[in-house]
Parts: C-alpha cells; structure tokens; sequence
C-alpha cells in the first residue's frame, strides 16, 4: 500500500495490485486481486471523484453502462458506485450512497477492469482458460454452460489455471496469439463445488454471489502467458452423450464473436481486429454438446484431453 496526498487534500490509502500484467492503484480493498510489489510502476490509478449519471454521446447505451470510444461508464446499484474509465489508465468513481467497500471491488475486477483491459488494446473474452503442456484452451459458452465446473475438472487432471470468467488475448512479437493469466479465482455453484469434493464451508462467502462459491486457485496458478491453440463452446442441451464438431468460416467466426467481453468498438482501438483474425487463422474453435439432464463433466474433460493429446 502507498499514501498518495495532492492540492492540500488529505491523505489517501491506496491498494496495489497484479492483475493481467497490469498494476492497480485504488483507494479500496479488492480481495480478488493479487497485492503488487510496492516499487512496481502503477500502470492504472483509480481515484474517487464525480461522476456523470450518463457519457454525453453514448455508441452503446445500456441500463448498467454506457459505451463510446476512449470512454466506459459503469452504473452500479445502490451499494456499488458510478465507475469512469477513459484511455484505459485512469478510473474514477463516485460512490452510491449506500456504497460498500466490497461492492466497489466486486464491481472493479468483474466490469471496470475487463473495460480497462479492452481500452489498452487487448481481446477480452467471456471464458476460462487452462494449460498444459505449453498449449492453452479457452471454455466459452452461455452463463450455466458449465465453463468453471470444467475448468475445475481439468485443474484435477493436471492443468494449470489461466483465467475464469475473463479471459485475455494478445498477441507476442512473432505474432502467435496468446492468454495471459488472470484472477486466481473461480466461481461454482454449489452443486459443482460439492461434486468435486470442495468444502463449502471452507470458502470465502460472496452474499453478491448468491449461486455461487468462490474457490481461491493461487497454488494451480500458471506463472505465465500460454499460446493459444483451442476453444471450446459449452453447450448443453438433449443429447444422449457428449459430441465435439469442429466449426470453420463463419460458424468459426459467430462462435468467437459471442464470447467477446462486452461492446468492441471499431474506433476504440483498431488493434483489436487485428488480434481477433489472428485468432480466427490461428486457433482451432470447437463446440462441445453435453447431456443436460445428467452429470457429465468428466465425459467433457475426457474430450478435451483426449483431442489436445495432453498427458500431465
């Protein structure tokens, strides 16, 4: 932690932390995020301040947030507050009058952060992410789709963590695409937690999580970015057993797109298209159907394993 102090104010408590190659600076907790070396340079400040109830000229407009280039504008509830991010290094906030510290962090690492992210040039999607053997899959899908209670199964057969629930793509020098380590953190319901032998009453509690559990990973962490070779889109429906087809041309395309974090716009940051297509040549995209009425996690992660040739 760091005091920062400036035009007679008084002295302020700041926090920071590692979080997608970036280091944070904000004036509350957040119990989700890794602290950062105290002589790191701090690539992201967020400070309390005023806010706008809306953006002026809005591209996307939606109750929660509005959208337009350079800029995003997270509304929260009457616990949380109204965030401003702009150029992806500066946030402000303003708190809502029944705001909680909590609230603020839960809201920072789950939307202000992802919105950080994107500004800054980088892919961001709706997915978790695990590797093993130098290659990296990424789990996409619908919310219930089952991305974290797989991603758990494949931490138990040996992989390590990489992200969940927002996940990151960049590109390296030689032009492969690759993800970079996220929160060591993730999210079950209970159902999946117990079926997996967790102990509920061992987890932190998340009232602002109702339906699920979240389940600190720091030691099955990776200690790096990974390239990426494979997605694979959940879906569950009324099939009798599990079923893996590879998609190509614009089944490939459709299904990447919607696990795209939030609005991209065009002329936000022309990079980002760039990096998207490098995707699309590079990485092989796959969606997996799964029984719906049974559990069938295991006969999930069996394919998975078995067609990325894994052996931990």
């Amino acid at each position: 932690m760091c005091d920062v102090t400036g035009g007679g104010a008084r002295s302020i408590e700041m926090h920071r932390y590692q979080a997608y190659g970036l280091t944070l600076a904000t004036p509350f907790a957040c119990a989700d995020l890794a602290p950062a070396d105290t002589e790191a340079s701090v690539d992201v400040v967020v400070q309390e301040g005023v806010v706008a109830a809306s953006l002026r000229s809005p591209v996307v407009s939606e109750p929660g947030f509005d959208v337009a280039p350079g800029s995003f504008l997270r509304r929260g509830g009457h616990a949380g507050a109204r965030f401003l991010v702009r150029g992806g290094d500066r946030v402000v906030f303003e708190r809502n009058p029944q705001a909680d510290d909590a609230m603020l962090a839960v809201q920072f690492s789950a939307s202000v952060l992802p919105a950080i992210l994107r500004q800054r040039g980088l892919l961001v999607l709706h997915a978790n992410g695990a590797v093993a053997n130098g290659r990296a899959v990424l789990l996409g899908g619908l919310t219930g789709a089952g991305k974290s209670t797989t991603l758990a199964a494949l931490l138990d057969r040996g992989y390590r963590m990489l992200s969940d629930d927002v996940t990151v793509l960049r590109l390296r020098g030689d032009g492969a695409t690759e993800v970079v380590p996220g929160l060591a953190r993730m999210h079950l319901t209970d159902e999946s937690a117990s079926a997996i032998g967790l102990d509920l009453d061992t987890l932190p509690s998340q009232p602002w999580r109702r339906w699920k559990t979240a389940v600190p990973t720091e030691p099955a962490m990776a200690m790096g970015a990974a390239p990426l070779g494979a997605v694979y889109v959940l879906r569950s429906d009324g099939a009798e057993g599990v079923r893996v087809t590879a998609l190509a041309g614009a089944e490939k395309f459709d299904a990447l797109l919607r696990c795209v974090y939030g609005p991209v716009l065009g002329d936000e940051h022309p990079a980002l298209f760039p990096l998207l297509s490098a995707v699309l040549k590079q990485v092989a995209v796959f969606e997996l159907q799964r029984p719906d009425d049974r559990w069938s996690v295991d006969e999930v992660v069996d394919c998975i394993v078995g067609a990325e040739g894994v052996i931990v």
